[in-house]
Parts: structure tokens; C-alpha cells; sequence
């Protein structure tokens, strides 16, 4: 298809798939101009998700993607251009591995489809609406921030807690944790990444109607 898109379709021209796994590399095979053909995966519904990861093949023209990266910016997406591609690219990656992992509580009988989705709404998920999963735990290592969290619970990643194997928490992954970390955290203290996380935790619930709304003149 990507082919018959490729010959149809004027010089110059980027075409995007917007396929949730295969990579790039291993569609654009048969295009006579495989530099324009790149991934631009969007998150249902895209009407209102904002998120387009933006990632090409070994043959695809990094112009194509710098330009189709900016085309999603300017229409209104928080665009992930990813440096390398990968099956599932990220944010399905992370997905599948909850679901995975939710899958095998099932099947084993520890745990029914609403207590998973419950653990879920109620707990990590409101945080992860604003603030990911890695500077959310980096808030775990109080003012040490990552670098404190890797160290004191580093070892409970050999703790039956996933069936999925962990890494090795060896110095270079623990440098890029601290280092990424810093970087997302932006300059703001940990005293402020806990104010915005939690008023964040707040408006969310508010907006989901678990908490009473604020008063008239109230700014808390």
C-alpha cells in the first residue's frame, strides 16, 4: 500500500503511516522513494489525544521527518520525534507492558478486571495524566530526587513484582535516570514538582467529579 501511495503521490510529498507497531524500515521496502515514508502515530481519539510520535525508517530523509514533526505541531499535537525506531515505539511499549502484566493477574486468578482498572483511575493514573512515571518516582527520592530513589529502592527491581525482567541498574542507567530527570524536572525544585503534582492530582479529580468543585472566590 505504501507502494501504490509512493507511485501515486507527487515528489516531495511525505507520506505518514499511522501504524501503532511495525517500523518504518520494514514497510518502505518496496517504494521507489522510501526517504518521504515515515511513521506518525497518532492516539485514539486523536481528536482529543495530543500525543503523535513522529519516527522514521533506516532509508527515510531526515528532512521528511523534521517537516512532518513541525505539520503536527502546528496542528495542535505534542509531538515525540523518536532519534531511533523501535516496535511499538514508546508510549505503546509502556502500554503493553500494563496490560501484560494486567493479563497475568487475570489468568491467575489474583486479581478481576475492575480492581485492575480501580488500581489504576485511583492510584498512578491520576498522577500519570500530568506528570510521567519517571519524575513521578523521582519525587519518591524526596530532595535526593532519582538519583536517591535508584539507590534506596533500586534492589526491589529484583523483587517479584513484574513479571518482566528488569534491566541492571548499572552507573550508566542510573546516570541517564538522573540526568533525564533534571532535565524534564526543568529547572523547578522538588519542593515545587510536589506542589504542581498534587494540584494536578486536585483538578483532576475535580474534573472527574471526585471532588466538590471549587467555591466561588476560591483559589485553593
Amino acid at each position: 500500500l505504501l507502494a501504490q501511495l509512493d507511485a501515486a503521490t507527487p515528489a516531495g510529498v511525505v507520506i505518514s503511516s499511522s501504524t501503532s507497531g511495525y517500523p518504518m524500515t520494514d514497510m518502505q521496502t518496496e517504494a521507489a522513494d522510501p526517504g518521504r515514508l515515515l511513521v506518525g502515530h497518532p492516539f485514539n481519539p486523536p481528536y482529543l489525544i495530543p500525543l503523535v510520535e513522529v519516527v522514521g525508517g533506516e532509508k527515510t530523509d531526515p528532512a521528511a521527518v523534521t517537516w512532518a514533526s513541525r505539520f503536527f505541531e502546528v496542528a495542535g499535537k505534542s509531538v515525540i520525534t523518536m532519534d531511533r525506531e523501535l516496535p511499538g515505539f514508546i508510549a505503546n511499549r509502556l502500554q503493553e507492558a500494563l496490560w501484560r502484566e494486567a493479563l497475568h493477574m487475570v489468568a491467575n486468578g489474583e486479581a478481576t478486571v475492575k480492581e485492575i482498572d480501580d488500581s489504576i483511575t485511583e492510584g498512578p493514573g491520576l498522577r500519570w495524566a500530568f506528570m510521567g512515571p519517571c519524575l513521578t518516582f523521582a519525587l519518591a527520592g524526596g530532595e535526593g530526587g532519582m538519583g536517591h530513589m535508584l539507590d534506596h529502592f533500586g534492589p526491589s527491581l529484583k523483587s517479584p513484582w513484574t513479571r518482566l525482567e528488569a534491566p541492571e541498574l548499572d552507573a550508566t542507567l542510573r546516570s541517564a535516570m538522573v540526568e533525564g530527570c533534571d532535565e524534564a524536572a526543568d529547572g523547578r525544585t522538588i519542593a515545587q514538582l510536589v506542589a504542581q503534582r498534587d494540584q494536578g492530582v486536585i483538578d483532576v479529580l475535580r474534573a472527574t467529579g471526585r471532588l466538590p468543585q471549587q467555591a466561588n472566590g476560591d483559589t485553593k
